[in-house]
């Protein structure tokens, strides 16, 4: 039996020198560094996209956002001059173009850079169920957005007996138009208050009949509908005296 001195022991724990690599301080490479080092073109990339992509997609789209927030609020905004909503009345954008185009041209009226005259065939297509679009045209009125109406006769009732939709155009119209166009008024019993299932008894004049206008004979060709069409002017328009015009352009009335 062989038994080792201590001084053998401690001879045998240090037999690495001091300055053996495991004994010396490492220090930690930056990542500039790691990616200096690296020496394919394919490795960098890799790198790239393990340690930098993501961050770096997350950085662009919050600035993509900024910018944008920025532009819509520094922007200029579109303004109409007009809007004509053509409810339960479906018209692609090629004869609504033509008809803010004539209008135009006959009215005088000039658009600026950002003010828009906008006839919209799309948009309104409240029957049927179409809830959205029901939704969309209510808040298009509340927004002020709608200053006139187009529709056939028994969709223009439901809208016309809710005080807060059509104006009367006893009062809005000038006298010269008011008599010119008695013949064509339509008339609508306006429901007293603001939930409220009656009727008042008196009758108003918050449309007009726009068939057998040259306007209606041109374009009703593009609809199936045997209804008559009403026109009327919203409540709460802000282009009330371009409506009026509207009127006048509809119904081939010369302007004062």
């Amino acid at each position: 039996m062989i038994t080792l001195k201590d001084s053998d022991a401690k001879e045998k724990q240090t037999t690495l020198k001091d300055d053996a690599a495991i004994y010396q301080k490492r220090e930690p490479k930056s990542e500039r560094q790691k990616f200096s080092e690296l020496k394919t073109f394919e490795d960098k990339m890799k790198y790239f996209r393990m340690y930098y992509l993501k961050g770096l997609l997350a950085v662009l789209a919050i600035a993509a956002l900024g910018i944008y927030i920025i532009y819509t609020i520094v922007s200029p905004k579109d303004e109409f001059l007009l809007r004509v909503a053509f409810v339960d009345y479906l018209f692609d954008s090629k004869p609504t173009e033509k008809m803010a185009e004539d209008f135009i041209s006959a009215s005088g009226i000039e658009p600026g850079e950002h003010e828009i005259i906008l006839f919209d065939g799309l948009s309104y297509q409240v029957s049927g169920g179409d809830i959205n679009a029901a939704a969309v045209f209510t808040a298009h009125i509340m927004a002020r957005e709608i200053d006139a109406v187009i529709a056939p006769e028994s969709t223009f009732s439901k809208y016309a007996y809710n005080g807060m939709t059509m104006t009367s155009l006893t009062e809005t119209l000038p006298a010269d138009l008011y008599a010119a166009l008695s013949d064509r008024f339509f008339l609508s019993a306006v429901r007293k208050s603001e939930g409220s299932g009656d009727a008042s008894e008196e009758q108003y004049v918050v449309g007009l009949y726009l068939d057998e206008t040259p306007f209606w004979k041109e374009y009703s060709t593009l609809i199936r509908s045997e209804e008559r069409p009403v026109v009327g002017i919203v409540l709460n328009s802000k282009n009330k005296e371009n409506a009026v015009r509207l009127l006048r352009w509809l119904f081939e009335l010369p302007a004062l």
